[in-house]
């Protein structure tokens, strides 16, 4: 029996396949055998069946599918076993049934042969496994992402090593045939890029090589506004120079493996002792192909995070496909610890997954984390565990785990294969070896004994050990003996208590150290307690402080000198969670409300300042919130974008903090100040948190015009996401709460995106009153940027409901607002629409050249949308024009665009051209395909206009394959929504249609 995946789904059984019914159990049987021995939520099975619709009976019908599949396998006496397991279900199979685990296995084999040719064969093995697209007949591109991405990384990863190994075997000419195909098919892989110019050089075509890498420098310029990595352009160099030793260097310059996280903090310097334990861990991690767990447990300041991140550098090249460190926060004072679906949003972000692609729901980004991360040795390091509940969905399907925690963690032992490793202090012989690493030798064998003594009074705690001998450097204390007196004396101040554990020695290491700063540099280390985020910078620390940021980074580096702080490299530092406890203690302790609640008010205003400045940058047509203008900036988008990458989860952390502190403004101010950046990153999870909480605060405040602009910016979030109907919802409210006195902008806002959803959802002329509406309003206020986005709306609506005249003049109407206005993206934008009624009307060489401008433009403002959609137009005016090739290029690209952008309903709309296109080509089951695909979509996000094309576009596909009856069935159902619509343009072509079935 053998269970196949890379492909379409299938059984087979004695050299026979067997019958397993239609979309819905191959799609079952598919999630058990990629999940093969692993138990599946039912939960998990209905969503992926019925998306986000399910009916009331799916759970019936997912056990009768079941039930199905335990028949069919008795039939053909199937060793395999359907199992039922607490509300969800697994496959009990042989792995080897299985052809994605075989392909895994077989790269695992060849990534351990001892020689090239060797590797070669058993790559071709593994590839040859593969029929084409994993799931091929049953998911969609996004679905196809969400549950095989690691497996199509792997593959695509597979045939690059096999053409490392063909390189090194001398078999230019094979890499030179394969590898051109596979660039064609994967024009951005900048490794297999990197092999076929190596091949052409080696083969003594050195100009192909270099044409090679032009063409792929002018389609990320074009296309991203990217140059070609950094090693890319070395072997180009390399090339131009003749250079004889490029054969021999071709590894480093080829061995870029795309999305390896190298994310572990600065090793730690002076790390003294734990000899037995490394060896503990180097003998029992990594050894198999299955995840290996270890829980690191131990009270706080034992040196937990420091033994693992020691650890993890000496065997980082161990894991070559990359190491991954997250901070859970599960003992922090000030902070929540970090839930499971926001710690695999970042683990999928260091792993290269673009979060446009990254479920809402946290199943399913386990479940992308899952097939991103199978067969890849990767090394995760979970820090500051709570409790097993946070750490059980981070855990990958292989590479080893290494997770710290206060907690001995005894539930993952049993269900998850744990090994633990109970932390204790350092012996007293390295206690005052760290001593002497830190002080000297010379200075700890003067006064052996006051070391000893001090490392008995510091509890033989690292953290109490480094900030004793770090104020002995610092502090006026000449001698071990005299610091050891007093550390012996103590102090007022109380012990800390975590976890049970007396922390005595550690608190008045701190208190010593602390008395020792000055009084600047006492004030700086309390109030940089108050950051929410999880680090900060010399410019965060200025902004607490109200002072310069040359003077807060030498405060900065002096607290680290003192180790109070750590240094995390560049400008950024953070604490130790204990030392942060001491510090908000400290803060309460020594200054009032008023000064807390200063400090606070300049940190969250330096971030709304520099926040809406960047945002500014990013997406300079967003409406903002009424308030004052940014007092500082950037230069321009790439720095802005670096600001917001580097800072947005310690905003975001803000964000959550304000309404506790008294700062609730700041809520709908930081989250409106960061719409940009979600947008443009498509951080919708995070977007729809901060902007609901935003909403919340305003609510409490009593503030219309903040309610309103959180109804526009959830509802621009649900937009993205192809959620049409509730985006609408959010608008109404908006509209209900927000005057046209009160914050006119705004409301014509909300009724121009209100406009554009009812085009979504099958209503222009609803759309068209609520963009009359808008052109009155941004005319009485003379607001040139609104009126050409009212125009817009005006024209495009009209464009569906056939009136091309009327469409055509709104949107040259619109074209010279934008002109007026300096609104480049609205123009970018309009250019698309004329376009299309230009093609429409018939004026096809006016259309071509109105395309054509829309894409430079569009490309010259890194602007996705706008680009993907002139591509989708001007492909369906090719296929008019018999130039089938460049229009099925454009729709191709269309589609991958919107992917890259992750809305599901412009993706349907490109996939519905790309199918319309590929018909015109002659290419009907590829067109059926994509046709299927842009229905499926447009029904899940109610995108009507496309439902009622595709159906056309389905109809058309049966007709040119004599399936009359079915082309009929698909036309009546397209006709039935455009007379209800009022789409006149689809009413004609399926008239057309009808008559041609009908003679």
């Amino acid at each position: 029996m053998e269970f196949r995946v890379l492909g379409p789904v299938e059984i087979w059984s004695e050299g026979v396949r067997v019958a397993i019914g239609g979309r819905q159990p191959r799609l079952l049987l598919a999630a058990l055998v990629l999940e093969a021995n692993r138990p599946v939520p039912a939960d998990r099975l209905i969503d992926l069946i019925w998306a986000q619709a399910p009916p009331p009976s799916a759970r019936a019908t997912v056990q009768a599918m079941v039930s199905r599949l335990r028949a069919t396998f008795r039939q053909i006496g199937a060793s395999a076993q359907l199992l039922s397991e607490r509300g969800a279900y697994r496959l009990h199979t042989d792995p080897a049934t299985v052809d994605a685990h075989r392909f895994s296995a077989l790269v695992q084999q060849a990534a351990g042969a001892s020689d090239d040719l060797t590797t070669v064969e058993l790559l071709d093995q593994a590839l040859d496994l593969w029929r084409g697209e994993p799931l091929l007949d049953v998911v969609d591109d996004s679905g196809r992402q969400l549950l095989c991405s690691g497996l199509i990384e792997a593959r695509w990863t597979a045939a690059e090593d096999r053409a490392d190994a063909l390189l090194r075997l001398g078999r230019t000419r094979r890499v030179v045939r394969e590898v051109s195909d596979q660039v064609a098919g994967q024009p951005y892989r900048h490794r297999l890029v990197g092999q076929l110019m190596t091949a052409l050089y080696l083969e003594g075509q050195a100009d192909r090589a270099s044409e090679v890498y032009r063409n792929l420098r002018t389609r990320l310029n074009d296309d991203l506004g990217l140059e070609p990595s950094g090693e890319l352009s070395r072997l180009h160099r390399l090339i131009l120079r003749g250079d004889p030793v490029l054969p021999a260097e071709r590894d480093d310059a080829l061995s870029s493996v795309p999305h390896r996280p190298e994310e572990l903090p600065q090793d730690v310097p002076g790390f003294i002792g734990r000899t037995d334990e490394m060896t503990r861990l180097d003998q029992l991690s990594g050894g198999s192909s299955a995840t290996t767990v270890w829980v690191l447990s131990g009270i706080p300041g034992v040196g937990k995070t420091a033994l693992a991140v020691r650890w993890a550098h000496r065997v980082r090249d161990a894991f070559p496909d990359g190491q991954l460190f997250i901070d859970l926060r599960g003992f922090d004072v000030e902070r929540p610890p970090v839930t499971p679906s926001a710690a695999l949003g970042q683990l999928l972000g260091g792993l290269g997954v673009d979060p446009r692609v990254v479920p809402d729901d946290q199943d399913g980004r386990v479940s992308l984390f899952r097939s991103t991360t199978t067969g890849r040795r990767i090394l995760l390091v979970l820090d500051n565990a709570r409790d097993a509940d946070q750490v059980i969905p981070l855990i990958p399907p292989s590479g080893t785990v290494l997770i710290t925690s206060r907690r001995r963690l005894g539930e993952l032992v049993v269900r998850a294969g744990a090994r633990s490793l109970l932390l204790g202090v350092l012996s007293p012989t390295d206690s005052v070896r760290l001593l002497a690493a830190i002080l000297g030798d010379e200075a700890v064998r003067v006064e052996a004994g006051a070391a000893a003594r001090l490392a008995h009074l510091c509890g033989h705690l690292p953290l109490a050990l480094r900030i004793a001998a770090a104020n002995l450097q610092t502090s006026g204390h000449p001698h071990i003996a005299g610091l050891a007196e007093e550390l012996d004396e103590g102090g007022p101040l109380t012990s800390l208590t975590v976890d049970g554990a007396d922390e005595g020695a550690v608190t008045k290491a701190f208190a010593m150290s602390y008395r020792a700063l000055p009084t600047a540099q006492q004030r700086m280390f309390r109030h940089i307690g108050l950051v929410p985020g999880g680090s900060f910078t010399a410019h965060v620390a200025a902004a607490l402080e109200g002072v310069a940021p040359p003077v807060a980074t030498r405060t900065l580096r002096a607290l680290a000198s003192a180790h109070l702080i750590e240094h995390q490299g560049g400008d950024r530092y953070r604490f130790h969670d204990l030392l942060r406890q001491y510090a908000v203690d400290r803060l309460v302790t020594e200054d009032d409300d008023t000064i807390r609640h200063d400090a606070r008010q300049r940190l969250l205003e330096h971030y709304r300042s520099k926040a809406d400045a960047a945002g500014r940058q990013l997406i300079p047509h967003f409406l903002r919130l009424p308030g004052p203008a940014p007092q500082q900036s950037f230069p321009d988008a790439d720095e802005a974008s670096a600001w917001l990458d580097a800072e947005a989860a310690n905003v975001i952390a803000a964000i959550n903090h304000a309404p506790d502190h008294g700062h609730a403004r700041f809520v709908w101010q930081l989250t409106d100040a960061l719409r940009a950046w979600f947008h443009q990153r498509g951080r919708r999870a995070e977007w729809l948190s901060a902007a609901t909480g935003g909403l919340a605060a305003a609510e409490a405040a009593n503030d219309l015009t903040a309610q309103a602009s959180m109804h526009l910016s959830i509802a621009l979030a649900h937009v993205t996401a192809g959620r049409y109907e509730e985006a609408r919802q959010h608008l109404l409210d908006g509209l209900r709460i927000n005057a046209h006195d009160r914050w006119p902008e705004g409301r014509t806002a909300l009724l121009n995106n209100l406009s554009a959803v009812h085009q979504r959802l099958g209503n222009p002329r609803a759309a068209i009153d609520c963009a009359r509406q808008s052109l009155e309003l941004n005319r009485q206020y003379r607001n040139d940027g609104g009126e050409a986005m009212s125009l817009a709306n005006l024209g495009f609506a009209h464009w569906q409901l056939g009136a091309l005249s009327q469409a055509d003049q709104h949107i040259r109407d619109a074209l010279a607002c934008a002109e007026r206005s300096g609104s480049r993206y609205n123009e970018a934008v309009l250019l698309v629409d004329l376009a299309g009624i230009r093609r429409d009307r018939g004026d096809r060489e006016a259309a071509e050249e109105l395309y054509d401008r829309a894409l430079v433009a569009n490309r010259d403002l890194g602007y996705q949308y706008g680009e993907a959609t002139a591509l989708s137009g001007r492909a369906l005016l090719w296929s008019m024009t018999d130039r089938a090739p460049g229009a099925c290029a454009d729709a191709r690209r269309a589609v991958a665009l919107t992917q890259e952008i992750g809305d599901a309903g412009t993706e349907a709309w490109a996939r519905e051209a790309y199918g319309r296109v590929l018909l015109a080509a002659e290419r009907p089951a590829e067109a059926a395909q994509e046709h299927r695909l842009a229905l499926d979509l447009a029904r899940q996000t109610r995108f009507v206009w496309c439902e009622a094309s595709a159906l056309v576009g389905l109809a058309a596909v049966c007709l040119a394959t004599e399936q009359p009856d079915v082309a009929r069935e698909h036309a009546k159902a397209a006709l039935r929504i455009a007379n209800e619509a009022g789409y006149r343009l689809i009413e004609s072509r399926t008239l057309g249609l009808l008559k041609t079935l009908d003679d």
